[in-house]
């Protein structure tokens, strides 16, 4: 495995340094960045001209992520050339949220094969509902493939998401990646650092990922009422705020769910992930210091399976809500991350509307919200 890393911070810079271009077929190529970049004349083309055969995929994002740190409206260009690994990618649309589950049925029958050891997926930010996307991929590749990624940003807007697949981009779509053979190895971290406060409430009303009422009250009144003057700006100010699912014991399950839209008119809230009429929830909050333990843990479980003897590639989505809330730290917890797994790696990453990963209490791959996720990525025996 050989990477190589631009880190583009100014709109008036090559797309793609002369030393980052490669004629490599077996290459991988990781691009994450602004709308604005996503959105420039040629953005697709250009990349393609200096990649021309490579696997390309990328979204935007609501910050970018690095060896350095935090970033807004920048761009990252990864290029992962592979010895013995073998890649395939495949694009699905999704023509509406009720679409998810099914998208994800179809991405894996792109991709199931019997030496396929990993999927990387990338999703529409906002209109896809990432529990019911997980649930079509692990229904058609089963418990034993890994998955991880996330769902594209837009800054905490929460308007339009775009993804890359070669040189087409484009909205309301999910790009997923098949990482094939015996040569590559992953491991995973996935922490989130948040606290829960207040009333256990149960969710009396709910439809997939729109939640309308929790203790038999519209659940936009309970967000209004906590947020006060800030709830104008829902749903980006809800989430700092968002919900921890209890099990029937109702005791926290480490899955969260946070805010992606909301609609004045039935007082309902649209989830990034499914939350089930019936089940308990409680109101989370976070201190920045509590966020950057939490990264820095993930690191760790990470580099637990994680013990590469050449190059290796570090993913990092971390959530929307954690960056608004880090503010000015959000690097922090980037760099919480690196110092506990080294220097060994190449960082690359995103923060994300919702992220993607195998839940360590389980092993199983969920949808995740305020989390940090890291999947470490290196060959081994070649």
């Amino acid at each position: 495995m050989r990477i190589r890393q631009a880190h583009l911070r100014g709109s008036s810079e090559t797309l793609v340094p002369n030393e980052l271009a490669s004629e490599g077929e077996n290459l991988l190529v990781l691009v994450f960045g602004s709308v604005e970049h996503f959105d420039s004349p040629g953005f697709g083309p250009n990349l393609r001209s200096a990649f021309p055969h490579a696997s390309i995929v990328g979204c935007t994002t609501a910050g970018e992520i690095t060896r350095d740190g935090a970033f807004d409206d920048s761009l990252t260009v990864t290029s992962v050339e592979l010895e013995s690994t073998k890649i395939r990618t495949c694009l699905e649309q999704v023509p509406t949220m009720s679409d998810s589950e099914a998208v994800g049925l179809r991405l894996a029958s792109s991709l199931a094969s019997p030496d396929l050891k990993h999927v990387l997926v990338l999703s529409d930010g906002v209109s896809v509902n990432g529990s019911a996307l997980v649930r079509g991929l692990i229904a058609g590749l089963g418990n034993d493939v890994p998955i991880s990624g996330g769902l594209a940003g837009d800054g905490g807007r929460f308007e339009r998401t775009l993804l890359l697949h070669g040189d087409e981009v484009r909205s309301h779509v999910v790009v997923a990646v098949g990482i094939y053979g015996d040569a590559i190895r992953a491991s995973y971290g996935c922490v989130g650092g948040w606290a829960v406060f207040g009333p256990r409430r149960t969710v009396t009303k709910a439809d997939e990922n729109v939640v309308y009422e929790l203790d038999g009250k519209p659940i936009l009144e309970m967000y209004e009422r906590y947020l006060g003057d800030e709830a104008k700006d829902l749903p980006g100010s809800g989430l700092l705020y968002p919900l921890a699912m209890l099990s029937e014991g109702r005791q926290e399950t480490g899955i969260i769910r946070t805010l992606l839209g909301i609609n004045r008119q039935d007082g309902s809230i649209t989830f990034a992930g499914n939350i089930e009429q019936g089940s308990k929830v409680q109101l989370m909050y976070a201190q920045d210091q509590q966020l950057i333990d939490g990264a820095a843990a993930a690191a760790r479980q990470c580099l637990d399976d994680a013990r590469p003897s050449g190059e290796a590639l570090a993913l990092m989505v971390s959530c929307v809500g954690r960056k608004l809330l880090l503010r000015g730290k959000a690097g922090d917890e980037v760099r919480a991350c690196v110092d506990a797994m080294g220097q060994r790696f190449t960082y690359t990453g995103f923060y994300s509307n919702g992220e993607i990963a195998p839940f360590r209490p389980t092993g199983r791959c969920e949808l995740h919200n305020e989390t940090m996720t890291i999947t470490a990525l290196h060959e081994e025996g070649v």
